[in-house]
């Protein structure tokens, strides 16, 4: 997980509501989604090899070559993961569910709501989010900072206690809602500002969250996550350097987790309820970015994007999840530098195929049943 936090709260008391469970003894600070894959040696895993012969080992991790594209196929597990069933921020005290929620299939548990998570330095010029709608995709969340517009969505943080949502020493400060340059909280929604983001911030749909959402945190502002199997996510960025952490990244994540702690361990995370990163800078003033899902156990590719440090020249990338039916596809694709074409409120059939096809470009595909040890 791209984490804020060095360390995770100890301090927090965790039960568990059934002592029998196959995910009660693990240790959260060295739990399967913290492993680091691309700590791996890429040769010895099962793809991309071609890519990786002129591999480098940088700071812990591997880079093998530069693309334009990341294919995930035959994303299908079964497993399952640990819900949260109450918090008490008085106490400290957090309880788990008697059972755990189980999962299966393609695509799993990435077709749960998710929120959309980045951590800066980032401009953000726009986002769309899309999902089907027969043979067309239609936009379900929108922003353009330019226009300083948003439609369906929700600029939220880790900030409770400053204006909305509520903190504790225990679980820290829950979601709120943030400012626009999302440096501290806000009462109500605000727009985020056109202009480089130093901090983090997380997007949810505008929607009250209701017994769908699972548990959510007393006083945390709550949103929905976004919903469904397919769905594509269309982004025009640019990451610049301006010092400090200097780690930007973008990534999805289950929505139960910053609905309960994105931040240490009451929350799904650990027991690997889902998370993609989707375009993380792991090392601080890095240009090389990679992609890896957080499951149990986590699976990456060392393949990498160019990191678009120009704030006058921001990029265009869509990440997708579709063919549920045929095992499941994931994908990271640069689509090039913005053309300054604003994202519109539907995508044709034929603008999904181009979204969906492959990059004419270098492409690196991962088998991820094969490189979980699944196939």
């Amino acid at each position: 997980m791209p984490t804020s936090l060095d360390t995770i709260n100890n301090s927090i008391s965790i039960i568990d509501g059934s002592s029998s469970s196959s995910l009660h003894a693990r240790s959260f600070r060295n739990s399967a989604p913290y492993a680091d894959p691309h700590a791996q040696d890429p040769l010895q895993l099962v793809s991309s090899d071609d890519l990786c012969q002129n591999r480098t080992f940088e700071d812990g991790d591997y880079y093998c070559s530069r693309v334009d594209q990341v294919i995930y196929t035959n994303v299908a597990r079964d497993g399952e993961y640990r819900q949260v069933a109450y918090m008490n921020d008085e106490t400290g005290e957090c309880r788990f569910a008697a059972v755990n929620h189980t999962f299966s299939g393609e695509l799993t548990p990435f077709n749960e709501p998710v929120a959309l998570i980045f951590r800066g330095p980032i401009h953000l010029k726009q986002l769309g989010i899309y999902t089907p709608d027969g043979t067309t995709y239609s936009r379900i969340g929108y922003y353009n900072a330019a226009q300083q517009t948003t439609k369906g969505i929700s600029f939220l943080g880790n900030r409770g206690g400053e204006g909305s949502g509520v903190v504790s020493k225990t679980f820290g400060a829950s979601l709120s809602f943030i400012n626009p340059h999302a440096t501290g909280g806000a009462a109500s929604p605000q727009v985020l500002a056109n202009e480089v983001i130093t901090g983090e911030f997380v997007v949810m749909t505008d929607q009250d969250c209701d017994a769908s959402c699972g548990y959510v945190r007393p006083g945390s502002v709550a949103k929905k996550g976004f919903p469904g199997t397919s769905r594509i996510f269309l982004l025009e960025f640019s990451m610049p350097h301006t010092g400090g952490a200097d780690m930007p990244a973008i990534w999805l994540e289950n929505a139960r987790v910053p609905l309960t702690q994105q931040y240490g361990a009451c929350s799904c995370w650990t027991s690997g309820c889902g998370e993609w990163d989707v375009f993380e800078i792991l090392h601080a003033g890095y240009e090389r970015a990679e992609t890896t899902f957080h499951l149990d156990p986590p699976v990456g590719d060392a393949n990498w994007f160019q990191r678009p440090v120009d704030q006058n020249a921001p990029i265009k990338v869509v990440a997708v999840w579709f063919d549920p039916v045929d095992g499941g596809t994931a994908s990271v694709k640069v689509l090039g530098r913005s053309d300054g074409v604003e994202f519109g409120g539907q995508l044709s059939a034929g603008e999904v195929g181009e979204v969906k096809k492959r990059s004419d470009g270098v492409v690196s595909e991962t088998n991820y049943a094969v490189r979980r040890g699944q196939a």
